[in-house]
């Protein structure tokens, strides 16, 4: 087992057939469309996605930025002997195609004076190997050693001839170029050893005199927990600047906005939103998952379901394949909106589906409109939720809700009338009329951008609000300053009763008498809690009811969780141990009453036939015993003993390649068992 490996090889003598190219019929017949498709709907969301990420760190870049131009030109002249060092808090997962350290990354490397260094754990299990990697990325331009070459060497004009790995060699190159910074950026600080990193950062101090050293240090958990794992003398040799980059949490807000515009040709589901959050979440991934979450959405539903081809923007009638009609009135929802349409009053409802039913011009041409109103009415979904989370910002004492997390509930038809919203308009009843105010225009203006038909009387509505609002507030005078109008919800507006009756001491609560202006202030505050829950119970519907969904709205959880968390160990043993399942064969099948488990039988893998005696053995196998199991099992077809002993030492090598068993030193005909099923 530790030397011989071979196989059988067994040629066929008779010459295979002819491979011939097979056209795709049926549902596949669409394919090269709905790639196009695919490739149409995906680039628009690829370029925002791209634009958000990119511009989410602008702010913490300029700072960064005019941080290193500081020290290039240090004031009055005077240069510290300590490291510059920018303190970058990046939080968990700040890693992401547009973080803090690749923007600053990108606008360092096109500086002909500066030369930028990304140093990460994978590079650092010892300081030699650091120091190596830093003057290999720094001199790369004109040098060309090769860092894995332990015994490479440099040599200098005076003929000394020094290591890779010594400083000496920077310095001498920072000389004759004139380089004015060496900016050293050290991603996952967390994940380099202590020892390692205090002396990289000593041994930099003590050169900070002859190669201008600037450290960006990326903090994903808190300066003090990074002051506790330096050396005293690491700590004295940094000369510290902190700066606040945006968290991963933040990145993938954005994100999100980009999937959701309104030109959005596939929508993401609750249930797979869902997950990839808490997955992002749970491992403290970067946006970069999402992003992977919501590519891997597109090409799942453009590729796996035949009918989204509908979701081309210049698809025609004569494009579409025939069974996908068929398809489309097999689908659930086309099965609700018929019988809606039946139970419907319409005198001409029994024509309209007994046209969907025989015409696939009048149902291609129905879809088609569908598909727009439906893409149209989860926008609109999206823009309810900004209005929700712009009335939460300007209560006084609330925060605003996560839109991702109100997308979810929205989604899954538990955000119209919840306990959440009820909260929201029942603090907008107690607010004061400058709160109010306020909040009218904003949710006016939000309301106005939408441009729908629908909403225009709710506009029209929030205008009048808000003129009698200012006619109440411009005749309130409270003595010589204008106080803002309390309604009769507000708890200052009632006065707390004590009375005592036989010893016990009750209270009780009365409503203080309100003024004329109080008293219009409060039917004016809830005729807008009213007008508002009327707008929220018209744009937050079941995305469920709405007609042809399954084509424009994606959310299939199964794909992703096999990708995304995969099991590969639960494949291997389920491989093994019923190998019928994926071999589609009946000779393997388990025989009647043995339930799941395969029966041992010679037509198996021989690996499958060993990992089934092997599960039944104890933790040191006895290869003697497992060879004359194995022959008895596998003697049923007649082979010879050299064929049976190719395909035990094979499956031996298979399993040992797999790390179930491993070599023994306790006994030299024994095998160990390195892994138990199901652990």
């Amino acid at each position: 087992m530790e030397y011989e490996k071979c196989y059988v090889f067994e040629p066929d003598a008779t010459r295979p057939a002819k491979r011939r190219k097979i056209e795709p019929q049926g549902l596949q017949a669409s394919w090269q469309l709905r790639r196009e498709a695919y490739r149409a709907a995906w680039a628009g969301p690829q370029a925002r996605i791209e634009d958000a990420l990119l511009g989410v760190h602008d702010k913490s870049l300029d700072e960064v930025t005019r941080f290193l131009d500081e020290q290039a030109t240090p004031a009055n002249g005077i240069e510290s002997t300590r490291i510059p060092s920018g303190i970058v808090l990046t939080g968990p997962g700040g890693s992401s195609r547009g973080s803090l350290a690749n923007r600053v990354a990108d606008r360092w490397r096109s500086q002909p004076n500066q030369i930028y260094v990304p140093l990460d754990s994978t590079v650092t299990p010892n300081l030699k190997a650091a120091l190596k990697h830093v003057i290999h990325r720094a001199t790369s331009s004109t040098q060309g050693e090769d860092e894995d070459d332990e015994d490479a060497v440099a040599t200098t004009r005076k003929g000394r001839r020094l290591l890779n790995y010594d400083l000496q060699i920077l310095a001498d190159y920072v000389r004759e170029r004139k380089i004015e910074q060496v900016v050293i950026a050290l991603h996952d600080t967390e994940a380099i050893a202590s020892d390692v990193l205090s002396e990289l950062i000593e041994l930099l101090g003590s050169w900070r005199s002859r190669v201008p050293f600037v450290l960006l240090i990326n903090v994903a958990t808190s300066v003090d927990f990074l002051q506790q794992r330096l050396s005293r003398g690491a700590v004295q040799s940094l000369d510290g600047k902190l700066f606040d980059a945006v968290p991963s949490s933040t990145e993938v807000q954005h994100v999100f906005t980009a999937l959701t515009h309104p030109d959005t040709k596939v929508w993401i589901g609750p249930g797979m939103l869902s997950a990839a959050l808490e997955r992002q979440s749970d491992f403290i991934s970067s946006a970069d998952d999402v992003v992977e979450m919501a590519h891997y959405a597109y090409m799942s539903h453009f590729y796996a379901n035949a009918l989204s081809i509908l979701l081309a923007s210049d698809l025609k009638l004569k494009d579409v394949p025939l069974d996908h009609f068929d398809a489309l009135r097999n689908l659930e929802s086309f099965r609700e909106h018929a019988r809606s349409l039946m139970e419907s009053d319409g005198v001409d409802a029994p024509h309209r589906v007994r046209g969907l039913l025989d015409h696939d011009s009048q149902l291609f041409k129905e879809v088609r409109g569908y598909i727009s109103e439906g893409q149209a009415a989860l926008y609109r979904i999206t823009e309810t939720l900004d209005i929700i989370r712009e009335a939460q910002g300007l209560l006084p004492g609330s925060t605003a809700t996560l839109k991702t997390t109100l997308y979810i509930q929205a989604l899954s038809g538990k955000l119209a009338g919840s306990a959440q919203l009820r909260t929201m308009l029942l603090s907008i009843r107690k607010a004061p009329s400058d709160v109010v105010a306020g909040m009218i225009e904003a949710v006016r203006v939000m309301v106005v951008s939408h441009q729908i038909e629908s909403a225009s009387d709710t506009a029209g509505d929030l205008q009048e609000l808000q003129n009698e609002l200012m006619e109440l507030t411009a005749t309130s005078k409270r003595g010589a300053k204008q106080q803002p109008l309390r309604s009769e919800d507000d708890i200052g507006s009632s006065t707390v009763r004590t009375t005592v009756v036989a010893q016990k001491v009750q209270l009780s609560k009365q409503k203080s008498e309100l003024s004329k202006q109080d008293a219009a202030y409060t039917v004016l505050v809830r005729k807008f809690t009213d007008v508002l829950e009327a707008y929220f119970s018209a744009t937050l519907i079941d995305v469920q009811t709405l007609p042809f969904h399954e084509i424009f709205l994606y959310d299939l959880k199964s794909p992703h969780r096999e990708t995304f968390t995969p099991r590969p160990r639960h494949a291997v043993e389920r491989a093994l141990a019923t190998p019928h399942d994926y071999l589609a064969c009946e000779c393997c099948a388990p025989s009647k009453g043995q339930g799941e488990e395969a029966t041992l039988s010679a037509t198996q893998p021989a690996t499958a036939v060993l990992y089934q005696l092997y599960l039944e053995s104890g933790s040191l196998i006895n290869v003697s015993d497992l060879w004359q199991a194995f022959q008895a099992v596998m003697s049923e077809k007649k082979r010879n003993e050299e064929q049976l002993m190719a395909l035990f030492q094979r499956g031996l090598a298979e399993m040992r390649y797999l790390g179930l068993v491993k070599s023994t030193r306790k006994k030299a005909d024994h095998i160990a068992k390195v892994a138990w099923k199901g652990l």
